[in-house]
């Protein structure tokens, strides 16, 4: 059932048009995914959906009774409330249901006999369970700690929380809505993997309908089964999923530009015909028919999808094959140590992938590599004729006074400026851009920027921290291409999984302050954690039976109970005792954290961040050790 249109849609800005005779339908079940280049208008397009911003002409109508769910709606979130009392105002008409229910009962209770009132109450109680009376409790804790609040952070003030903790919260607000049609922005932003894997479940069986902007491949992948493109002012639909979505656009592709060619090509033919024969007599009429005709010919535009920014990465020289050695290294800062004993090598042609939680020490891997950071213990041996060229994250390499042009130039000072210039165009540099200073790009331009500075630098081994971070898709699609085609070895830090399986033969998966290998993709990565899990669940599963007689079975059994009380018990004192220490120590970060000259001095605020999340994590494992204690000890009761 179509829930939802957009009708003959147009944007525009000034004497600019944004996007026309955008027409589209969603259903209620839809699952869309809407791409494109970044600025041709998909924020725009979903404002006009939430009613936010009107469109300069066409309409978008949805049915009666349709909630329409965005998450810039959900941004309003109350500083004095805690993180449960605000997202269980969701549920504010549902808890005013129980209420009354609770009253219902209490007058059943004074007056048995009332037939019409206990009719009323099932009806009422029944109508209660269907909208989740009984279970909305549960779903926010699924929620929360789906999007990694644990309980021991359900009583913070929300005006305590960073801003990426508020932009998580004000979706798991949104989710617990669940408005019939949900529309996202980017929802991936900001999100570890775990969280993705978790948030792509729960989407997957999401009971009305969802568009979403997103440059994450993969969410597309395991998401959507139809794509929006909107590109070059028009919208086109395509059934399936987002790699369903690549083969048909470049079929399209390939059919215009034959369509186009083989257009020119009759074109070419009928004006030398109408060249030759025009000034002819007996042929002057037929060339003026042909002329009129070829006037009137609806022209095929060739594919525009070939104006793509184009990245090469080629070694000067290639390097050994052994290319590094990790012996029992262990990383992290002077107050603070990240990763333990980490063993692995890296050979020439590796395309090995970083992965783990944010803060968790993968960008201070690639620092210690850099020589930025000292190793706190063991080794890291480099191979031979290695030359290394590293991509960081903040783009802190580039000068932000110098323009585009001398970025490039600087470094080759020999290279004629026709070819600088040439190579700048080739990344999507106009000739006005080249004349900005770095400081005047937007973040997708100074990760170009970088990307041209070092493919020029032609290094045999790149470290990459997130490179796929502030480009689009077809910049990243670029980017797959070109370091697939790489003759070096690339190690890279990311949380981009489609980026990731598509270049990966080894993952580092580093957590809770350990580094594992995974010899494949984060296809093979899931498969083996999958495993790893089922494994272990079947151990704790099982229980050994031993073979003796009836009474000394009931002693053993019965001596075997006090035993694993007692455990218990210590087991219960010892977390809390723990929870007690840890909950000390992340008030005095957070006091240090809050103190003004710490605050705003990010060389300072980065270290106690990272030990914040790490006494976190911590006290996240410290509160499930308790209540997995207390649940056993209850089932003794």
């Amino acid at each position: 059932m179509i829930i939802a249109q957009g009708h003959d849609l147009e944007q525009q800005f000034g004497a600019n048009t944004l996007f026309k005779n955008v027409t589209f339908s969603i259903d209620s079940n839809a699952r869309i995914g809407l791409v494109g280049p970044n600025g041709v208008g998909k924020t725009t397009l979903l404002k006009i959906m939430t009613g936010e911003q009107e469109p300069t002409h066409g309409e978008f109508t949805v049915n009666k009774g349709i909630d329409v769910g965005y998450i810039a709606q959900e941004n309003a979130l109350d500083k004095n409330q805690t993180i449960w009392d605000e997202i269980e105002s969701v549920f504010a008409p549902l808890i005013k249901e129980g209420k009354s229910l609770t009253a219902m009962q209490e007058r059943i209770a004074d007056h048995p006999e009332d037939q019409e009132l206990l009719k009323q109450y099932d009806q009422k109680q029944f109508n209660f369970e269907q909208k989740g009376g009984y279970t909305y409790q549960s779903d926010i804790k699924s929620i929360l700690n789906g999007f990694k609040f644990p309980e021991d952070t359900w009583q913070k003030k929300i005006g305590s929380l960073s801003g990426g903790e508020k932009t998580r919260l004000a979706f798991v607000k949104l989710l617990l809505r669940k408005p019939a049609l949900l529309l996202l922005d980017e929802p991936t932003n900001y999100l570890d993997l775990d969280t993705l894997d978790w948030l792509e479940g729960f989407l997957r069986n999401y009971s009305g309908a969802i568009l979403v902007v997103s440059h994450d491949q993969y969410f597309l992948d395991h998401l959507a089964t139809q794509i929006f493109e909107l590109e070059f002012g028009k919208l086109t639909p395509f059934k399936g999923n987002y790699s369903a979505y690549v083969m048909q656009r470049e079929q399209r592709d390939k059919d215009q530009e034959a369509a186009y060619e083989k257009q020119q090509a009759e074109i070419k033919k009928d004006e030398e015909f109408i060249q030759k024969n025009l000034v002819r007599a007996t042929t002057t009429k037929r060339a003026q028919s042909r002329r009129k005709k070829l006037e009137k010919i609806d022209r095929i535009k060739p594919p525009k999808h070939k104006n793509k920014v184009r990245i090469h990465f080629n070694s000067e020289r290639p390097s050994g094959k052994e290319v590094l050695i990790f012996k029992d290294l262990t990383i992290g800062y002077p107050e603070k140590t990240m990763v333990k004993d980490i063993s692995f090598q890296i050979n020439k042609g590796d395309r090995v992938a970083i992965i783990g939680p944010n803060g968790i020490g993968k960008s201070t891997l690639l620092k210690t590599i850099m020589k930025q950071l000292t190793p706190k213990g063991g080794s890291i041996k480099c191979g031979a004729s290695l030359d290394i060229g590293y991509y960081d994250q903040e783009l802190q390499g580039l000068d932000p006074s110098k323009t585009v042009l001398d970025t490039v130039w600087d470094r080759h000072k020999t290279m004629p400026e026709r070819d600088v210039r040439s190579i700048l165009a080739s990344f999507l540099f106009t000739a006005k851009d080249i004349d900005k200073t770095v400081g005047q790009l937007s973040g997708g331009q100074k990760a170009r920027l970088t990307l041209t500075v070092l493919s020029l630098e032609h290094d045999n081994f790149l470290l990459m921290d997130e490179p796929t971070n502030h480009l689009d898709i077809e910049a990243k699609e670029v980017l797959e291409e070109a370091l697939k085609d790489f003759d070096g070895t690339l190690l890279f830090v990311s949380h981009d999984r489609y980026f990731i399986n598509q270049l990966a033969n080894k993952i580092v998966s580093v957590r809770d302050g350990h580094a594992k290998i995974y010899n494949g993709n984060y296809s093979y990565y899931l498969d083996e954690k999958a495993k790893q899990n089922a494994a272990a669940e079947s151990i704790e599963e099982t229980t050994p039976v031993k073979e003796v007689s009836e009474q000394k079975l009931s002693y053993q059994e019965q001596k075997q109970r006090n035993s694993q009380k007692r455990k218990l018990q210590r087991a219960i004192d010892q977390a809390e005792k723990k929870i007690e220490e840890l909950e000390e120590q992340e008030k005095n970060v957070q006091t240090e954290m809050a103190n003004p000259d710490i605050a705003s001095n990010f060389d300072k605020l980065g270290p106690l961040q990272e030990k914040l999340s790490n006494i976190q994590k911590q006290l996240d494992d410290a509160n499930n050790a308790w209540e997995k204690a207390i649940e056993e000890m209850d089932n003794f009761e």
